[in-house]
């Protein structure tokens, strides 16, 4: 698996890293890839340093060429090959006819992440080495045209031992802050320097998401209509890039729409950016006369009379995934739209923003895909989509556990730092709509006893001495963006789906209830659990009544995304005792259990 460690550079190196990769990514390298590799170690090879040499070590999406290792400091090196390179925009270049990231722009990002999210506290250097180009030229990095000059670098850096790599290879690399957490951080930032000022938080963009925003910008200064479907996994960073792109648009003097249905979502990240900046923030479905939402019948007059015209420039439409066939069609209202979506999160029977429907219904379609993760390790990813189909999986070093007790993962979450939270299926009790914030009303609380389904799991159970009691999240203006900021006691409240989409904490504690089971070595829908009937005629309950299959993708889909809102861990707790043992069963790191 990657990355490779070596001791020195030896004619074996080549053929490890190929291997390495194969079994890594289960697929061959490509013909440019194996090329760079062998014109990198060649160059290596002539110097011989005695440092040890990481190779392709992985930062999130993307992977750093070589790491050289000294005691206590570690040279990362981005090598290019390229040969004729000229900047076109601000941190993307043409290089060989290819548009790619600006090298010093994605060297400083793998950088910045090393120092500030690597556990092993050893300081991380960068250089650029532009062995075949002298057409590129940069005040943000030191570059390196040759060998030689690597070789002066690296005598700066006192060689290390395999050991010492091992600490970077064993270490682990985990994200400090949420997304609301960063939103708040951008407003306080010049939007100018916005792509900069996430660079020095650690966040900046990836060259896959930095191509999207290059790509947008260029059609709207070029006053071309085009509408962007970006494809993202959980994690991939679309909301990030959403918010960015936002913000980018309105410093360059667009008139820019940053445009949600979720409206727990939505007045959360109002609340984090303040009310200047997001005055052009709204939703695309509200479902309501006035106002109506961007794809919505009367946005058009509505928007007229309120801002006095109806240029619009950019709209961006996160979570759009979650959008009606007659919402798509309504929707471009800008010159040009950017839908973020993932086909895998539709929550209700009629959300229809997948890819086969945005071709059908959109034109001028320009199509760009994020790949994931940004936040959590690939390898759990798979994990719970393998458990999701009833297929074993490992979820590798992430801390992902099951509880017997819910008092024992309340215990745990308490004990953790920084940011948790806790995400419950939509299950035993309903909440009420009319009494949003009663602690009384029934309705509302979803852990405890009594509840409103009279299941009793929770009868006579205490949590720090007093009857455990938790209740939904329900008021979407106060309790959900007080909740997210960190503002309301984690363990008190819980979301449902609805509202954990788009979110993520440090820690989050699932309740995993009694709606989607296993029976008979398979998955199946307990329609008398489910208490959703958000949307109607298409709610989950309904569904469940007329297309159990139906219903069942549908869950599988709520509990991937209630399963990937952790940076760091995801504990869960099965209120029912059969699926808990079928899950632990279906782990092959039985230490999680």
């Amino acid at each position: 698996m990657l990355p490779v460690i070596l001791e020195r550079v030896t004619p074996k190196a080549y053929d490890n890293i190929i291997s390495h990769y194969e079994e890594t990514f289960n697929e061959k390298p490509t013909v440019e890839q194996r090329n760079a590799w062998k014109k990198l170690l060649d160059l290596l090879s002539t110097i011989s340093p005695p440092h040890p040499i990481i190779l392709e070590y992985p930062i999130f999406t993307e992977r750093a060429d070589v790491i050289f290792v000294d005691k206590d400091k570690a040279l990362v090196v981005e090598a290019k090959g390229w040969r004729h390179v000229k900047k076109i925009g601000d941190n993307v270049v043409e290089a060989d006819g290819e548009l790619h990231e600006d090298p010093c722009y994605q060297l400083n990002n793998y950088v910045n992440k090393l120092n500030l999210f690597h556990s092993s506290n050893i300081k991380f250097e960068g250089v650029l080495f532009l062995y075949n180009t002298m057409d590129y030229s940069s005040s943000e990095c030191k570059i390196l045209r040759n060998v030689n000059e690597l070789n002066e670098e690296l005598d700066k850096f006192p060689p290390g031992s395999l050991e010492d790599a091992s600490k970077i290879v064993e270490g682990k690399l985990e994200l400090k802050e949420t997304f609301i957490q960063l939103v708040r951080k951008l407003k306080e930032e010049k939007l100018k320097d916005l792509s900069k000022a996430l660079l020095s938080k650690g966040y900046g963009l990836t060259e896959d998401q930095m191509k999207v925003m290059n790509a947008v910008f260029e059609a709207l200064k070029k006053g071309e209509k085009v509408n962007f479907l970006i494809r993202g996994a959980s994690g991939s960073g679309k909301s990030l890039l959403a918010v960015t792109l936002y913000l980018e648009g309105l410093s360059r003097g667009y008139t820019t729409i940053l445009a949600y249905k979720n409206n727990r979502l939505i007045n959360t990240v109002r609340k984090a950016l303040g009310e200047k900046l997001s005055s052009f923030i709204m939703f695309y479905s509200t479902g309501r006369r006035e106002p109506p939402g961007v794809g919505e019948k009367g946005f058009d007059d509505w928007f007229t009379k309120k801002i006095g015209n109806l240029n619009i420039d950019l709209v961006i439409f996160d979570e759009a995934q979650r959008m009606t066939e007659e919402v798509i069609k309504i929707s471009p209202k800008g010159k040009v739209n950017v839908y973020f979506y993932d086909d895998s999160q539709v929550l209700i029977g009629n959300e229809a923003g997948t890819r086969e429907n945005f071709l059908k219904l959109l034109s001028n379609v320009r199509e760009y895909e994020l790949p994931s993760p940004v936040r959590e390790p690939t390898q759990y990813l798979d994990f719970v989509r393998k458990i999701l189909e009833g297929v074993k999986g490992n979820p590798g070093n992430f801390d992902f556990r099951i509880f017997d007790n819910i008092v024992d993962m309340l215990n745990e979450l308490e004990n953790k730092r920084g940011k948790i939270a806790l995400i419950c299926s939509f299950t035993e009790s309903e909440g009420d709509a009319k009494e949003k914030t009663s602690w009384e009303s029934i309705k509302n609380i979803r852990i405890g006893y009594p509840l409103q389904s009279s299941f009793d799991l929770y009868k006579g159970v205490k949590f720090k001495g007093e009857e455990l009691k938790i209740k939904w999240l329900m008021d979407e203006k106060t309790e959900y963006p007080r909740y997210w900021n960190g503002e309301l006691d984690p363990l008190k409240y819980c979301a449902s789906v609805y509202g954990a989409q788009g979110f993520e904490a440090d820690y989050v504690g699932v309740v995993w209830g009694r709606d989607l089971i296993w029976r008979n070595k398979g998955w199946t829908v307990n329609l008398d659990a489910i208490t959703d009937y958000v949307g109607g005629r298409e709610s989950l309950k309904r569904i469940a009544n007329k297309d159990e299959k139906k219903a069942l993708e549908l869950l599988k889909n709520r509990y991937y995304i209630m399963l990937t809102r952790g940076l760091r861990g995801v504990y869960v707790f099965f209120e029912d005792k059969e699926t808990s043992n079928a899950i632990k069963k279906l782990m092959k790191n039985p230490s999680n259990v």
